[in-house]
């Protein structure tokens, strides 16, 4: 109805955008059906906009919503709530809208009240997650191309693993980056299958060009080509969530590609694994009914084989880990030095280790680059499977499969149980919908089957709040339900394989080339179910090892956006938190090594000067050659009232200013629930401050930065 150009700056009436037609009819009545999952998929992710929300948004929101969300169903659970009053709405309006004078009675519910209906149609048959059916379609010499736009390998592992589902079933099957389809796809022959990833909201670094091809194509231009998109991403960073995705399905429909089958949307925040198994079988039904030919299994299994699990263990006297070392593209690599970089015996210390590694010949790495180390699951973890399933650790057997799986542990050689369940398995993965399932089959007892098929059966907000969200994993609900009589090999079969956990590496590629350093962080804490204690795999495995030791690990290259420039004339204003300074550890490092005297700021948060200022001595040491300015905080003793990067990068806006002005970039690593927003708000406040500008300008000149590459953020959500 009006144009919008792109830049422009608009007033939006909040009350008016909350009535806006896209939310259905009746916009007037309280519904809330509104905000179910698929609905608020369906509609624009900006269309609601309530107290407290975007970038200037209560950091504790979620929780609270999150608390009140369990109080309320906790009441409802168990109380019946009465209108004693006939209550007639009454609005009392403050700060927020409420009802006036609202209050209602409670009436306990009986046990009746409170039992669910069970979840008939977990019980009702099927065969248990994963068990891979006999494929009766084949489609073979069909050419099936698999491509990925990854930073960090999840894109790639899916797609050669489609490859090699797509051998399995006849197809000949291709891997390779997006940016190597670049104005190929119009001769594409057979169909044409993509995994893609965002950063930040942008194409990964091998999605980039193919990206901008993609938008240039004329309609028409690609009539004839079939093909299906995966995206992957994480729901906790809304405004760019399957962004990239979701541009590529649009521009190839567009260009006149057909899609096969609806983009699938796998959430790193969720039900990750389970929504990739489910997209996968569906694509694999439409591609074999479309391109494969009927006809009889290649090998027909015994009868009795076809109704047991996976795996079958046998007695042997051998070990190995090639096949997993193989599989993730890990290397030996010697552990030089070990040590803590905190203080751990004053009270406010917390667990950093430092780590130096010697890479193998012929590894290179650049600085800003990760480490993706294979970690191995700590013995206790590990004694309580041997103790549910009353297992000899030291038994030594031979894992064999009775039939391929996408999923199969690369086990090929005798090994000890001990082996298998330390450095073959994921054993903390909260469980899936699918894995609930299987224990409901295998549990007999109706008190116990009933739970269990009802949280199978659950809605999915239920199951991320009491499974997902939660941490359970497939382990502590069998620990839970003791009347479950899964088999050992059938919980073999649910498990992921283990896999390598990233890490920023802290060393200069400069000044020491064949070497590099890490620091972590030990993750300890309450465990979110409330239960005991949740220590991160990765981290307390990266506690254990000591010089002389060998780790398996793979150098990852950063995503370029994030190296420092080349020219260090150009100024830089780095910032992090905790071991979020380990990548501008390097940077520091380089810039040191070389002489460099340019314009280096960099802001880092601590607890205390004397207990986590993580290589002070380093870093003083460059800050006298000129390399860098360093410009510490510290949460438990502020000085000049800067608890935080973000407040002592306000009290210095003058001088952080005059280094934008003068084309500066600037680098954020680190946590990404709490700093990166602060962060960003710290430096729309300077752009407001300098300007005179309002919100909504301070918002657009940030999101331009970013666009741009000069505000660069390499966060997590911690």
């Amino acid at each position: 109805k009006y144009a919008v150009r792109k830049g422009e700056s608009i007033q939006i009436l909040i009350p008016q955008l909350h009535r806006d037609p896209a939310w259905g009819e009746n916009v007037e009545l309280f519904d809330p059906d509104r905000f179910l999952p698929e609905r608020e998929e369906e509609r624009p992710v900006h269309l609601f906009k309530p107290f407290g929300s975007g970038e200037r948004a209560c950091i504790g929101r979620q929780f609270a919503l999150h608390e009140a969300t369990l109080v309320l169903a906790l009441v409802i659970h168990r109380y019946r709530l009465i209108d004693h009053t006939n209550y007639q709405l009454k609005i009392k309006q403050s700060l927020t809208l409420k009802p006036d004078e609202f209050t209602l009675d409670l009436a306990r519910r009986t046990s009746g009240e409170r039992r669910s209906p069970v979840a008939a149609a977990l019980v009702a048959g099927g065969a248990p997650a994963g068990q891979d059916r006999p494929v009766v379609r084949r489609a073979t010499g069909t050419s099936l191309t698999l491509l990925h736009g990854s930073n960090l390998g999840t894109c790639v592992g899916i797609a050669r693993d489609l490859a090699d589902d797509g051998g399995e079933r006849g197809f000949t099957a291709s891997v390779a980056p997006l940016d190597d389809a670049v104005g190929k796809l119009a001769g594409a022959d057979g169909p044409v299958v993509i995994v893609a990833a965002s950063y930040n909201g942008r194409p990964t670094d091998d999605a980039a060009q193919f990206v901008t091809w993609l938008e240039g194509l004329e309609p028409g231009a690609l009539d004839g080509l079939r093909y299906a998109v995966l995206g992957v991403g994480d729901r906790n960073w809304a405004a760019t969530y399957q962004r990239v995705p979701t541009l590529i399905d649009e521009r190839l429909t567009a260009a006149g590609a057909t899609p096969l089958l609806e983009r699938g949307a796998a959430d790193a925040a969720g039900d990750f694994a389970g929504t990739v198994e489910r997209w996968t079988g569906d694509l694999w039904t439409t591609l074999l009914e479309r391109y494969g030919t009927a006809g009889e299994a290649a090998a027909a299994e015994p009868e009795d084989e076809q109704d047991s699990g996976l795996y079958v263990l046998e007695d042997a006297t051998d070990s190995v880990i090639g096949g997993l070392a193989a599989r993730h593209g890990v290397q030996p690599m010697e552990v030089l030095d070990a040590g803590e970089l905190v203080d751990m015996n004053h009270g406010l210390g917390r667990s950093k280790r430092f780590l130096k590694l010697r890479l193998p010949k012929g590894v290179t790495y650049r600085t800003g680059d990760h480490l993706a180390v294979l970690p191995s699951n700590p013995a206790d973890l590990v004694r309580r499977v041997a103790d549910r399933f009353s297992l000899d650790l030291d038994r030594t057997v031979r894992l064999q499969t009775r039939r391929r799986s996408r999923g199969a542990l690369p086990v090929d050689r005798p090994l000890t149980l001990r082996r298998l369940l330390t450095d073959f398995v994921e054993l903390q993965d909260p469980a899936t919908r699918e894995q609930v399932a299987v224990l409901a089959e295998h549990t007999a007892c109706p008190p116990e089957k009933r739970p269990l098929a009802e949280l199978a059966a659950a809605d999915e907000d239920t199951f991320r709040e009491q499974v997902t969200a939660a941490g359970r994993s497939l382990l502590d609900l069998l620990e839970r339900y003791r009347a479950c009589e899964l088999p050992f090999e059938v919980f073999l079969e649910l498990l992921p394989v283990l896999r390598p956990r990233h890490y920023s590496i802290s060393s200069s590629a400069a000044a020491a080339p064949g070497e590099v350093d890490l620091m972590v962080s030990l993750l300890a804490a309450p465990h979110r179910c409330g239960e005991g204690t949740f220590r991160g795999i990765g981290s307390h495995y990266l506690q254990t090892v000591s010089a002389g030791d060998t780790v398996q690990a793979r150098v990852l290259p950063c995503s370029e956006a994030f190296r420092l420039p080349e020219d260090d004339s150009v100024p830089v204003i780095l910032v992090s938190a905790g071991t979020g300074l380990a990548p501008f550890r390097g940077a520091v490092l380089d810039r040191h090594h070389t002489g460099s005297t340019g314009t280096l700021l960099c802001y880092f948060g601590c607890d205390h000067p004397d207990v986590d200022y993580l290589h002070r001595t380093e870093f003083e040491a460059a800050e006298a050659a000129g390399a860098v300015s360093m410009r510490p905080t510290f949460s438990c003793a502020p000085e000049d009232g800067a608890r935080f990067v973000q407040d002592r990068i306000a009290k210095e806006s003058d001088e952080v200013w005059a280094a934008l002005e003068a084309g500066g970039r600037v680098h954020v690593c680190g946590d990404g629930r709490r700093m990166a927003p602060a962060v960003r708000e710290a430096f729309m406040a300077i752009y407001r401050t300098h300007t005179g500008a309002g919100d909504v300008e301070a918002g657009a000149w940030l999101n331009a930065l970013i666009e741009s590459g000069i505000y660069v953020e390499d966060v997590w959500a911690g």
